[in-house]
């Protein structure tokens, strides 16, 4: 039973549960999207904790009129939170606060995908490895590799998950001196701890990041439709020694896990890992 003591707002909870929006704005003279700015506005109340799960959202109509924004922007933005996994809405019941753990992936950063950072915000990360095979490497890994054509080496080949959901396909090459390294990777086991255990410890790479239609096959390994829209990622790594010893093509569903970018005001050549060519269509 509520608390007779405690107010009841209409969805039947007590009123302490309804979470407070932030005192700000919309900044109506940028060029940022303004549903992209409500978004931005209360996935930090979430984060910081300010909202806590469980807590509700105020419902679309009191955000058109504390933000002065059509229906359709207020949806909008709140689509943004639902598919980050920060809210759930609920029908017949209302808007909810569901975590306060962004799915994000720090794209510079210089583990492979689902670094360190997604462990320590506490996310699931699974991987299930489709192949692994050693054999002359195809073209784009040797270029990648600075290899002569048809060189040996070992392809990787897994799906990854985050929170129980296939989020990436990726195809790792690495060159042979490096294969021992990784032989006898198991599922859900790091390869970049792996390459670390074995002495090649990653300094620094470079990665590229284009849109891509699925497809058939990869529809099939991603769960979704053919028709849809993919981030493809290409990436090189290298040690310390500045050797190529990784080298990937990933395809990742945004729907399910978001890129995040980070700059720093420092020439590329004092750290070329945190470069992001952003190349067209191929």
């Amino acid at each position: 039973m509520n608390d007779p003591s405690s107010p009841i707002d209409p969805t039947g909870l007590p009123s302490s549960s309804v979470a407070e929006l932030p005192d700000a704005v919309v900044d109506r003279a940028s060029p940022v999207p303004f549903y992209f700015q409500l978004a931005s506005l209360l996935e930090e109340e979430i984060i910081t904790g300010r909202w806590q799960p469980g807590q509700r959202v105020a419902s679309e109509s009191e955000l058109c009129t504390r933000y002065g924004l059509s229906r359709t922007t207020i949806r909008q933005a709140l689509g943004r939170l639902e598919q980050e996994g920060l809210i759930s809405r609920e029908k017949g019941r209302g808007t909810f606060v569901s975590d306060s753990r962004p799915r994000s992936w720090m794209i510079q950063s210089t583990e492979g995908f689902f670094g360190d950072e997604l462990l320590r915000a506490g996310r699931p990360v699974t991987s299930r490895i489709l192949r692994i095979e050693h054999k002359p490497l195809p073209r784009w890994a040797c270029d990648g590799l600075r290899l002569p054509d048809g060189s040996p080496g070992v392809v990787v080949e897994r799906l990854r998950s985050v929170d129980g959901l296939v989020a990436l396909y990726v195809v790792n090459c690495l060159p042979e001196f490096a294969a021992g390294a990784v032989s006898g990777l198991a599922d859900n086991e790091s390869l970049y701890s792996r390459l670390a255990a074995g002495g090649f410890v990653v300094a620094g790479g470079h990665r590229s990041l284009e849109a891509v239609g699925a497809g058939p096959n990869l529809a099939r390994l991603l769960e979704l439709e053919a028709s849809a829209s993919l981030a493809y990622i290409e990436s090189v790594s290298w040690d310390e020694l500045d050797r190529p010893i990784d080298c990937y093509r990933a395809w990742l569903r945004t729907d399910r896990m978001r890129l995040e970018i980070d700059v720093a005001a420092r020439a590329v050549s004092e750290a070329p890992w945190t470069a992001l060519a952003m190349q067209g269509a191929k």
